[in-house]
């Protein structure tokens, strides 16, 4: 087994996607999308990737980085795959994984792994434990009927899209940052949510090729941002990835939620997708009601698990 750095070229870029679709087909990632997660890295972060060679080929690979999602100091978020029948490399990979983050010197590992995948019991082999719990669900769109859930919104709200702004200006974007932000921070969830600071957030997110701004719905009361759904591009054939959906507290239990849900399914219906896919906690029960109750049929959870490498001190 010869392993070797990922040197950033055009050629390492599409080997480590052919690499990580033929391991994760279910999850599969584009050259745009991992070119943009890199271009966006901040200051501080930490990013390095790495190739598993066998018999002079490329056949997996493992990667750590400080989370992007979630920043806790002192975690750094490890990956790894390799390709069928070659399994029998898995305990030799970890082994270089570990040599390589020891100068880091993190306190803890995380990671994120469908729970039906092999890659499940060997984290928990090597001391990963779970500690938060995300449900995958996606609607089809032929088999929806809207009707039955089509309620009617207070006179004072009405339902825009981000399109209807002047979103490239400053004065749009941190408006709708602020609202973002709001509802990240209220997401239940195992561990509290980290915002980006606004300037990361405006190059992660609004020049994200995968942003749609017609398909960014924004419930509005007045001028007032109140609520947000978002669907965004995917890399799954037929399929628009919802982003976001929240209300802010002083507007809940009006319905909101549940109408800018039926707006994002339209839009993906009128632009002739097939399916609307979703993520949510599993503490996030508001949201996952309203998911059961659409019709969003539940895939194979996401597990988050963690490895504390802070040594215990003895009693």
């Amino acid at each position: 087994m010869n392993i070797r750095p990922f040197d950033y070229s055009d050629g390492d870029y599409e080997l480590y996607v052919r690499l990580h679709n033929a391991v994760y087909p279910d999850q599969p990632r584009t050259l745009e999308a991992l070119r943009h997660f890199d271009a966006t890295k901040g200051p501080d972060e930490i990013a390095q990737t790495f190739f598993v060679e066998h018999g002079g080929q490329a056949v997996g690979w493992f990667a750590f980085m400080t989370p992007r999602f979630n920043p806790v100091p002192g975690q750094l978020e490890v990956e790894w795959g390799l390709l069928p029948g070659y399994e029998p490399l898995s305990e030799a990979l970890w082994g270089v994984l570990e040599r390589e983050i020891t100068p880091y010197r993190p306190e803890a590992l995380v990671t994120r792994v469908r729970e039906d995948w092999p890659q499940a019991a060997f984290y928990t082999a090597h001391g990963f434990e779970v500690y938060d719990r995300m449900w995958a669900s996606t609607l089809d769109l032929e088999r929806f009927d809207p009707a039955p859930f089509r309620r009617p919104l207070p006179q004072s709200i009405r339902i825009g899209t981000l399109a209807d702004l002047d979103y490239h200006s400053q004065a749009a974007q941190r408006q709708y940052y602020a609202l973002i932000a709001a509802l990240l921070r209220d997401v239940p969830s195992a561990q509290p949510v980290e915002v980006w600071p606004f300037e990361l957030w405006q190059e992660r997110s609004m020049k994200d090729k995968n942003l749609i701004p017609e398909a960014n719905f924004i419930a509005f009361e007045g001028e007032a941002m109140v609520g947000v759904s978002q669907l965004w591009r995917s890399p799954r054939p037929q399929t628009l990835q919802t982003g976001l959906t929240g209300v802010l507290p002083s507007h809940r239990r009006l319905g909101i939620a549940l109408a800018l849900k039926l707006r994002a399914a339209a839009y993906a219906r009128q632009q002739g997708y097939r399916y609307v896919h979703t993520n949510n906690h599993q503490v996030n029960r508001p949201m996952l009601a309203i998911n059961e109750a659409l019709g969003f049929e539940k895939e194979p959870a996401q597990l988050f698990l963690k490895k504390s490498l802070l040594v215990k001190e003895e009693s």
